[in-house]
Order: C-alpha cells, then structure tokens, then sequence
C-alpha cells in the first residue's frame, strides 16, 4: 500500500560553514570569529486595520521599517585598532607604549569616517557558490567584551546597515543580498 504522505524534498543548496565578514572596498576580513554569524533582517510589515477586518488580506501588507537589521558574531581580535573598529567615532592618541581609545562624545553625530563601507557577510552553500548580505554603509551597534576562565575572550558585536548620506530615497533598503555562482 502507498502512503498518501507527500515526499521529503532532498535539501539544496544548503548552507556549510561558519562563514566571513569583510570590510571595505579592498575586501578586509574584519577578525576571526567564533560560533559563525546570525543576520537578522529586521523587517517590519504592516497592513492596514479597520473594522471588521478578521485576518491580513492579499496585497495589503507594505514594509514599514528597515532599521531593526542586524548582522551579529563573536570574534577574538582584542587589539586596540579592533576595539576601535567596535566603537564608531572613536579616537585614538596614537602611542606607542599605551595607546589610549577614546569613545566619542554623547550628542555628537557621527563623521563619514565612523562608519564602516562595503560590509558583507559571506556564506558558502552546499554547491561552492555564495550567498552574501552586502551592507554599502553600516556601523557597530551593539558591542560587548566577554571572558569566561579557560576560554578566550570575545567581543560579541552586532552591525547595523545604514542608508548613506547621499541616498535620496529614504525609504529603500539598507542591505542587498548578493546570489553568486562563484
């Protein structure tokens, strides 16, 4: 006797591996990270209430919200010039012997040079090609040191994408994902 049951699908083109994240135009891994990536993003529908209305209709539901994306990791890099990358704004003396990071102010605006460009979140699937999450302008907006005893520390960060300052329409994406066969 058959089962009326529907087949299983065979998986494809599957993700594998932890991943990478790279920065800039020159394609800059940003550090080693640990437990891969999460991206979350942070899309909010909405569609139109009114009376009577019992469930979402076809056709009625817009995006509202882009600005909850985020991109979060671990990564082991404690260097002065990492903790400065997951503080945007932040300045550096430039010493030799202790050199001093200084977060920005509170209430000041952030300069073109505090954001991170050409972020992308690169995954490798099942087949060798790619799928990425490309943020052209972006920031660390959440940053968090931990240490645990026999273990490394880690600096837990999540990025946000970010329209850039020349974009005219506002109410575009911040973030694009890039299907590649290579």
């Amino acid at each position: 006797m058959t089962s009326s049951f529907p087949p299983y699908v065979k998986p494809n083109l599957f993700g594998v591996d932890a991943g990478v994240l790279y920065v800039g135009a020159a394609a800059v891994g940003f550090g080693a990270s640990e437990g891969g990536f999460t991206w979350d993003p942070g899309i909010e529908y909405q569609s139109p209430q009114f009376d009577g209305k019992a469930a979402d209709i076809q056709l009625l539901q817009r995006v509202v919200d882009y600005t909850k994306n985020k991109l979060s990791g671990s990564f082991l890099d404690a260097s002065g010039v990492a903790f400065g990358r997951y503080t945007p704004g932040a300045s550096s003396d430039g010493s030799t012997g202790t050199n001093t990071i200084t977060p920005i102010d509170a209430f000041v605006f952030f300069s073109a040079g505090a954001y991170l460009t050409d972020v992308q979140c690169i995954w490798r699937r099942s087949d060798n090609s790619t799928i990425r999450v490309f943020m052209p302008v972006a920031y660390v907006s959440k940053f968090q040191y931990k240490t645990k005893p026999k273990k490394e520390a880690l600096a837990d960060i999540e990025i946000t994408a970010v329209l850039g300052s020349s974009v005219t329409d506002i109410s575009s994406c911040p973030y694009t994902y890039q299907d590649s066969s290579t």
